[in-house]
């Protein structure tokens, strides 16, 4: 199939299979991915998740991007089954301070302060509860 006809996330799954089958990945030895969850479904973003902590597994450095609170989940569970206990992670989360922008590190989600992603995602909970709720569908 051309890929313009392809989906915009398939077109990622298939650039990421590209790289890999041809070396690419091993000669560089590193892969920053800006949002690989975009366009794709959570199905699909499991299988990136599996696909970069096996990566990891094989020794190349990934760096990802991401506002997916569904990916970062998938990404930790994956983290925690054996085969991936060797796997090292780095967390990183950016925010606005008095003086611009400041880094928070760590090497869990837990210690980082500030996840705007859970944040929005446990605000939208609250919001969608108070719905049911006005509307009696609890």
């Amino acid at each position: 199939m051309e890929m313009p006809l392809v989906a915009e996330g398939l077109r990622k799954v298939a650039m990421i299979a590209r790289l890999i089958s041809t070396g690419t990945l091993l000669e560089q030895g590193y892969l920053f991915w800006d949002e690989p969850e975009t366009n794709l479904n959570p199905k699909l973003i499991k299988l990136i998740a599996l696909s970069v902590m096996n990566l990891c597994k094989q020794g190349i450095q990934v760096f990802i991007a991401s506002h997916s609170l569904f990916l970062l989940r998938e990404l930790e569970m994956i983290a925690e089954q054996p085969e991936f206990k060797s796997v090292e992670q780095r967390y990183f989360s950016l925010k606005s301070g008095e003086d611009g922008v400041e880094l928070e590190s760590g090497d869990s989600v837990e210690d980082l302060a500030t996840l705007v992603l859970l944040d929005e995602e446990l605000k939208q909970s609250d919001r969608f509860i108070g719905l049911e709720s006005k509307n009696g569908r609890d």
